[in-house]
């Protein structure tokens, strides 16, 4: 609290929040189509695996693309590259609702991914320009909690839509929100003129610039291992958002109402995370990002098995979905602030928009690997029983590697 009030005596508080709405809109459309896979899976008659897919093509193009888009974001500043992505990610989502076929879906899904990969760095430049250092962490973490209120108001209202108008009209209605949120922060967001990275001298010649700069990221090894943490946290995150309403709802047996209400938990889970992990990597843990990292990875994977285990388990109430999704947001969802915080430290003003691009590249790849192998799993067995397990294990037991290597490197003279 005496954290959150000293955000707010000095205007930051107010920045974090605006910065918060693109990204709410942005997840409204993504988290919010999510939410409508099992009406989608119905309509084209699709398999676990072809869920999963939706996620892969999602994230491909922007891992494809994510140092260079972070590149134009060092150079445009963050509120010309908020416009650009939060700008394209609307147009391509309102066209979601004319696709005739799956493979449609998925061509449009691959465009919007740009828009993510856009409007992440942008926001995490601005957090970096204005945020004090001893207090980084926890304003990411408000900032990126917009993704979490995003993310419910998509889980629960976008089913409620479709139910009564179909999925079509409700995901073009998240579009258009998209658009007003586009003149918003026309209207009313003026980045600091201080310290953007276009004042500084740029280089002869823009490729060898570009080609520099990647270059001096790779030879950071912190920088790098922080990606590689990323790698797990995309991983993770990915399955979950691709396969949590189908697994409640065949699984779990609960109906695709509460199905929907448990992914709307687990993203306040996620809301309720970031900032909260935020400040215990701030306070607890003093700064040392990569410990804090390792902890929320252990948690994850932890988290993981017992979703495997619940499936054994006899029918579970409402009350019981409800707790349980927002136990596995809070850390599935919960990583964000920490993390690219952590990139944007790592990297220093000039570079916070490519760092973060190098490190989108290693969340997508997790992103883009994650959800059809876990549905693959799932189709062998019919169920979400060994994908949960095992992808838990994996998780575990990598995390708790990395954290026994780096307590025995900081115990040595």
């Amino acid at each position: 609290m005496k954290q959150l009030k000293q955000l707010n005596q000095n205007g930051l508080f107010t920045l974090l929040i605006v910065l918060s709405v693109p990204y709410l809109a942005l997840s409204l459309n993504q988290h919010g189509f999510m939410a409508l896979l099992p009406f989608i899976r119905e309509e084209f008659i699709l398999s676990r695996t072809q869920v999963g897919l939706y996620a892969t093509f999602y994230f491909l193009s922007s891992a494809l693309l994510a140092v260079s888009t972070g590149s134009i974001v060092d150079r445009l500043g963050p509120r010309k590259g908020i416009l650009l992505g939060i700008g394209f990610m609307g147009s391509v989502f309102f066209l979601y609702g004319f696709a005739p076929s799956y493979e449609i879906l998925l061509g449009l899904a691959f465009l919007a991914g740009l828009g993510w990969s856009i409007i992440t760095p942008s926001v995490n430049k601005a957090v970096l320009m204005n945020a004090p250092a001893d207090k980084r962490a926890v304003s990411m973490g408000i900032m990126q909690s917009g993704v979490g209120i995003g993310g419910l108001m998509g889980a629960s209202l976008l089913p409620v839509i479709s139910v009564a108008l179909g999925w079509r009209p409700a995901i073009q209605m998240a579009a258009g929100f998209s658009i007003i949120v586009w003149f918003l922060v026309l209207t009313f967001y003026r980045e600091k003129k201080a310290g953007i990275a276009q004042e500084k001298p740029a280089a002869k010649n823009g490729n060898p610039g570009f080609v520099q700069s990647l270059i001096d990221l790779t030879r950071n090894k912190a920088l790098l291992n922080i990606c590689i943490l990323g790698l797990m946290f995309g991983v993770a995150c990915g399955a979950v958002i691709s396969h949590f309403v189908v697994y409640l709802s065949e699984d779990l047996s609960v109906s695709r109402a509460v199905a929907g209400l448990g992914l709307g938990s687990f993203q306040i889970g996620g809301i309720v995370g970031r900032p909260i992990w935020g400040v215990i990597s701030d306070r607890f843990f003093k700064g040392k990002r990569g410990k804090a990292l390792m902890v929320l990875g252990i948690a994850i994977g932890i988290k993981f098995i017992i979703s495997g285990l619940l499936s054994f388990a006899p029918p579970i109430s409402t009350y019981f979905v409800v707790i349980f999704a927002f136990i596995l947001g809070f850390s599935a969802f919960g990583w964000p602030g920490v993390h690219f915080v952590s990139i944007a430290e790592n990297a220093g003003e000039d570079q916070v928009g490519m760092a973060t691009g190098l490190s989108l590249l290693f969340l997508r790849a997790g992103l883009l690997a994650g959800p059809p192998i876990f549905g693959y799993l799932a189709d062998i067995q019919e169920s979400y029983i060994l994908s949960w397990i095992s992808f838990g294990a994996i998780i575990t037991l990598l995390y708790v590697t990395g954290l026994l290597k780096s307590s025995k490197e900081a115990a040595k003279p």
